[in-house]
C-alpha cells in the first residue's frame, strides 16, 4: 500500500535545521508485518508499523515538545524563561534538550525515574540536559520546579498541546496512508497523548474505526508506558475514547521488539508492547472487527522509538534460547 510519494528532502539557509525538525516536512513510513509475525493475514487483517522512530529525533516524542513548545510561544509563556523543567522517561527529555534550543532557551532540566536505562542516561546527556533521579512523584516535583521564576514545566501529563500534536501531524498521515481503511488503532499508555491525539481525529472521519490502549501489567517496566495505577497521574482523558484495553508485560514487549528488529523495523520494547497488545485484543476480538467493503481489516500500531538505548534491557527480560 504505497499512496505517497516522498520528495527531495534537503533543507538549507538559516532556518535548516528548523525545517528539518519540522514534523510537516517528514512523513513517516507505515509497514505491513508479514505472516511470520501477523498470524491473522490469512482471515484479512492487514497489520501496519507506522515507523515513528524515523523522525529526526528518532522518537515520537520531538512532534509532542514541539507542540507543546509552539503553544507556549503563542501564548506568551516563554519570555523570560532560561530553563525547561520536564519529568521524563527519557524521549520527551531528549527531544527537550535539542528542541529547546531552537526557542532560544538554552537550559533543559529533567525529573527521570530512578531506574532509567543506562542507554537513556546517556542519550539525555548529549542532549545537554541536566538529569535528577528521582523514586517517586516526579510528575509534581516538575511541576513545582516549573513554578519558580524564569523555569517552565510544560507538563507533558496534563498539557493538551501533547495530543493535540498528535492529532495534527500523525493522524492525518496514518489516515492518508491507509486511504481512509484504518478498522483499527493501537498505541501504548503513556502520558496517553498519542492514543488520544489519532483517537479524536478518526472518532470524527471514521466512528467504526476502533482505538485499543495497551496498559503495562504491575510490576513490570517498559519504558514509555504505565500500568493503570500510574496513569491514575496523567491528568489527559484518555479514558473517554479508547473502546478496548488490553494489559501487557514486559517479556513478550521485549520479545516482539526483537522479532521487529530481526525483519528490519528496528523499533523498541513500547513498539513491541503495542504489538504485542494488538494481537492479543484481535485473537479475543475477531466479531467486533468492521471490516471495510472489501472485507478486510485494516489495523495500524505505532513504533515510537528504537531499541538502541534499551539494548542491555534484553538479555534482562529474554531467555537465551528467545535470541
Amino acid at each position: 500500500m504505497t499512496l505517497i510519494e516522498y520528495s527531495l528532502a534537503v533543507f538549507s539557509g538559516p532556518d535548516s535545521i528548523k525545517d528539518f525538525l519540522h514534523p510537516e516536512n517528514q512523513i513517516t513510513p507505515m509497514v505491513e508485518l508479514p505472516a511470520v509475525l501477523n498470524p491473522f493475514l490469512k482471515d484479512g487483517v492487514h497489520i501496519f508499523a507506522k515507523c515513528e522512530y524515523l523522525r529526526p529525533l528518532l522518537n515520537i516524542k520531538s512532534l509532542q515538545v514541539l507542540g507543546m513548545l509552539k503553544d507556549a510561544q503563542n501564548q506568551g509563556m516563554l519570555t523570560g524563561v532560561h530553563t525547561l523543567v520536564e519529568n521524563t522517561s527519557g524521549n520527551t527529555g531528549f527531544s527537550l534538550g535539542v528542541i529547546a534550543k531552537v526557542f532560544g532557551i538554552p537550559n533543559v532540566k529533567l525529573v527521570v525515574p530512578y531506574d532509567i536505562a543506562p542507554g537513556k542516561i546517556e542519550m539525555l546527556r548529549i542532549a545537554g540536559t541536566q538529569i535528577e533521579p528521582c523514586k517517586t512523584g516526579g510528575i509534581q516535583k516538575a511541576r513545582e520546579m516549573g513554578a519558580h521564576d524564569g523555569f517552565l514545566n510544560l507538563d507533558q501529563y496534563a498539557n493538551p498541546a501533547n495530543p493535540q500534536a498528535i492529532e495534527r501531524w500523525i493522524a492525518p498521515q496514518i489516515w492518508r496512508q491507509t486511504g481512509g481503511k484504518i478498522s483499527v488503532f493501537c498505541a501504548g499508555l503513556g502520558t496517553t497523548g498519542t492514543i488520544i491525539g489519532v483517537a479524536q481525529f478518526l472518532k470524527r472521519v471514521k466512528s467504526k474505526a476502533l482505538i485499543v490502549g495497551v496498559n503495562l501489567a504491575p510490576d513490570h517496566a517498559v519504558p514509555g508506558v504505565r500500568t493503570l495505577k500510574r496513569l491514575e497521574e496523567s491528568s489527559l482523558d484518555w479514558g473517554l475514547l479508547v473502546d478496548y484495553r488490553v494489559e501487557m508485560e514486559a517479556k513478550e514487549s521485549y520479545k516482539k521488539s526483537l522479532e521487529l528488529c530481526r525483519l528490519g523495523i528496528v523499533a523498541g520494547p513500547s513498539s513491541g508492547f503495542a504489538l504485542a497488545g494488538l494481537l492479543k485484543f484481535l485473537s479475543q476480538h475477531d466479531s467486533n472487527l468492521h471490516r471495510n467493503e472489501d472485507g478486510e481489516v485494516v489495523a495500524v500500531f505505532i513504533c515510537p522509538d528504537t531499541p538502541f538505548p534499551y539494548l542491555d534491557k534484553y538479555s534482562t527480560y529474554l531467555d537465551p534460547e528467545d535470541f
